[in-house]
């Protein structure tokens, strides 16, 4: 089971794109748990195996890596994200994670 949680400015927006992603992955029948939350941190960030950030926190990325410096961490494609495009998002998801 891969475990994805999307990083944003306060992780209630992006819930929207993380449901559909993980209803994206369910319906391919993929074992993926998608969730989101702010970029902040919070509990679930220690679990995960990908941090994927949202385009608009891009700046904090650096930050991310050195308080998560065992996780892999990426930015969402800002034309996937901007579309809403689950599809593109789990073929990221894929990559990052050498699927």
């Amino acid at each position: 089971m891969k475990d994805v949680k999307l990083l944003c400015a306060a992780g209630t927006s992006t819930q929207v794109l993380a449901k559909k992603v993980q209803e994206t992955a369910d319906n391919l029948g993929l074992e993926m748990h998608v969730t989101a939350g702010p970029v902040t941190g919070d509990d679930e960030v220690a679990t995960a195996d990908l941090l994927l950030l949202t385009p608009q926190v891009e700046f904090k990325l650096d930050l991310v890596k050195v308080t998560y410096p065992e996780k892999k961490i990426a930015v969402i494609d800002p034309e996937a994200f901007a579309s809403a495009n689950a599809q593109a998002i789990i073929a990221q998801i894929n990559k990052e994670l050498g699927a």
